[in-house]
């Protein structure tokens, strides 16, 4: 099939298409940051900006090492997230319940930023332990404070983390 039409409509199509890698690679890298505050795959998105910008950028590509980084920090990202979360909610003495009652918070809270996101967590642990837990009212607030703090601590890695995967792919 002859596709010299699409090339006359498009004189050069490498800087055009160099352009939109360029475009999706920005959106994916804020859609990453938001998605490093909000509960979704934020470090999953920045590296498919890493990989956008890379295919933008033509050849050479960035060493097979700084992948293996990239992908790795992504891991850990995700990690991290889990686990701050969870040891800000033991800290505190919180119940099973109420480290699953932060993530109906968050996601909650996320419909009402900024403060939605440090009132949601909160919120979803305390009722959490009242309801679940059986706990006192005195109990579930300490929890819902750890909680919260658990998650705010993994707001700033997951942060933190992608500032790394950035710069790891800004120097190499």
């Amino acid at each position: 099939m002859d596709w010299s039409w699409f090339t006359q409509m498009v004189p050069d199509m490498d800087s055009t298409i160099s352009m939109l890698l360029y475009g999706l690679a920005l959106v994916l890298l804020a859609a990453g940051l938001l998605g490093c505050v909000l509960p979704y795959p934020g470090h999953l998105l920045m590296l498919g900006a890493c990989i956008a910008a890379a295919f933008a950028e033509g050849a050479p590509y960035p060493a097979w090492w700084v992948w293996a980084i990239l992908v790795l920090l992504m891991v850990f990202g995700a990690i991290v997230d889990n686990i701050t979360t969870m040891l800000g909610a033991r800290r505190f003495g919180s119940s099973r319940a109420a480290m699953w009652g932060t993530l109906p918070g968050i996601i909650i809270g996320a419909f009402f930023p900024p403060f939605g996101l440090i009132i949601g967590p909160f919120a979803g642990a305390f009722v959490a332990e009242i309801a679940f837990a059986r706990k006192t009212t005195r109990e579930s607030l300490t929890s819902g404070m750890g909680a919260t703090l658990g998650y705010l601590a993994g707001v700033v890695c997951k942060l933190l983390i992608a500032g790394l995967m950035v710069l790891v792919y800004m120097l190499f």
